[in-house]
């Protein structure tokens, strides 16, 4: 099975998941929430490094993210850059996307300025470790609906993008399927005693 396939059918399954998170740090508390759409999925995986298949990604980002689920011999001809050894990690970690938005690591506050020889205009970074490798997940706030999406995705080469960031304490994380509204508890070290069942969890 070609890799992009698999990372794009591991990826779908968070096209109908929505993350709500509560931070603490200092007597303060930030909220927000998390959506995935299809258009994020082919700068997350690195295809804007294929410049050899500007032809195939010409079009709406939708549209080709709708085109690799369909075809995997379409996916294929991805894997045949010259430059797909570029991205070919980094599309076999965002398999793990939605094992790492489950995950409850500390966040960072992330403050673009302190990486000067970066261009990632973010505003919360995640870390997490797979397979003894740091994996950096960059969050962007949707200025449409004021929720935040994840602008970038990959493994850690050279930079720690954590250092000098401002961590914050993980207060809650609810994970819900907008499809069916099941709401699962994650992470709550507000109200230990919250009630759930099998369908929807109350606070």
């Amino acid at each position: 099975m070609s890799i992009i396939f698999s990372c794009a059918k591991a990826y779908e399954k968070l096209l109908d998941v929505e993350y709500q998170i509560i931070l603490g740090k200092k007597n303060k508390q930030i909220n927000f929430s998390i959506f995935f759409t299809a258009n994020h999925f082919i700068h997350l995986a690195g295809f804007q490094h294929l410049k050899d298949k500007n032809t195939v990604l010409s079009g709406e980002r939708d549209k080709i993210f709708e085109k690799i689920l369909k075809d995997e011999n379409y996916s294929n001809q991805f894997e045949t850059s010259v430059f797909y050894s570029q991205i070919k990690e980094r599309i076999e970690y965002l398999s793990f996307l939605e094992s790492i938005m489950d995950s409850n690591k500390t966040i960072f506050k992330y403050n673009p300025q302190i990486q000067v020889f970066s261009a990632i205009q973010a505003d919360f970074l995640l870390k997490n470790e797979i397979e003894s490798i740091n994996v950096f997940t960059f969050l962007a706030k949707d200025n449409t609906n004021g929720k935040y999406f994840c602008r970038s995705f990959f493994p850690q080469t050279n930079i720690d993008y954590s250092q000098r960031q401002a961590s914050w304490t993980l207060l809650f994380k609810k994970k819900i399927n907008k499809k069916t509204k099941e709401e699962i508890i994650l992470f709550n070290k507000i109200n230990p005693n919250m009630v759930a069942d099998s369908k929807k969890c109350y606070i």
